[in-house]
């Protein structure tokens, strides 16, 4: 038996978002060959960029929303919630109780954006309490564990309390272990990995800030660039200016070659694939380098 979350707006707001985010980005892009300064052009890059940032967490936020919803059977409790689902055994629950009256909780780490709030904190005498809600908590019913509590907002409280306690009556035809289970592709561990994302994200980033270094230096850098110098302190080799952005091009290409090669060796040795994507994060580092001396 599925029960709808409380209804809210929340998921029709982040799907406009997203399309507008789509659509304020493609604007920008369209605009990219129009200019002739570097710096406005990567200026418009890093904010059309942004925007599609947005647009996938807007997305994000829309699946949560639709996603949403509470199936009972014999067994227990399922919250489906976009990425993932959380089982609650039938076995394990005490008491089910309304929010109301109960007290604010603690130490909340998750998503809350307006009435959705998806995420884990403290609730003072149930001890570690999930969220998975769209409504007020007063609004919502709490489902008591020994070891945990849960907090859902279905739309219609009283046939949701009516049929746990029919099939609580019922008994279950096997047992549940309480757990969370992401669908797929977050179900892919390196997806959930941190340390992947941070190191791969610091290389991003190191890259892209060289690339734009260069590109609002560019106008007030000389024509040629003084590689070598004779006894006499004249310039005996030079490039031209356009040839330094070879530096953050090489970067981005040996970031996309070790993201793939970490990818694919993740599965087999993690410690490994660390090493070649930190290895990618020391070559961004280094070009910095390069550059900076190249111009000093």
């Amino acid at each position: 038996m599925i029960f709808q979350p409380y209804p809210t707006q929340s998921g029709y707001i982040a799907l406009g978002t997203a399309v507008a985010s789509g659509l304020a980005a493609i604007v920008l892009l369209t605009q990219l060959p129009m200019q002739a300064d570097l710096a406005e052009i990567f200026t418009l890059f890093m904010a059309a960029l942004i925007i599609l940032i947005a647009m996938l967490l807007a997305m994000s936020w829309a699946l949560l929303m639709f996603g949403l919803k509470y199936q009972l059977n014999r067994n227990g409790i399922i919250v489906h919630w976009g990425y993932a689902r959380q089982s609650i055994p039938f076995g394990s629950i005490e008491e089910i109780i309304p929010g109301r009256g109960l007290p604010k909780p603690q130490d909340f780490r998750g998503l809350s954006i307006g009435s959705l709030r998806i995420g884990r904190g403290e609730l003072v005498g149930y001890g570690p309490t999930y969220f998975y809600t769209t409504s007020a908590l007063a609004n919502s019913l709490l489902i008591v564990t020994p070891q945990q509590a849960y907090f859902v907002s279905p739309a219609d409280t009283d046939a949701f309390l009516k049929a746990w306690k029919s099939r609580q009556e019922i008994g279950p035809t096997q047992e549940w272990p309480a757990k969370i289970e992401r669908n797929w592709p977050f179900n892919i561990p390196i997806l959930a990995d941190w340390l992947t994302w941070g190191l791969l994200l610091a290389s991003l980033i190191t890259c892209l800030t060289l690339f734009g270094y260069l590109a609002f230096a560019f106008t007030d850098l000389p024509r040629d660039i003084a590689l070598q110098f004779d006894t006499a302190g004249q310039v005996s080799r030079a490039i031209d200016k356009a040839f330094l952005f070879v530096f953050p091009v090489v970067g981005f290409t040996m970031l996309i070659l070790n993201t793939v090669i970490g990818g694919l060796v993740y599965k087999n040795e993690r410690l490994a694939a660390y090493f070649i994507w930190s290895s990618a994060l020391l070559v961004q580092i280094c070009l910095w380098v390069a550059v900076y001396s190249l111009l000093s």
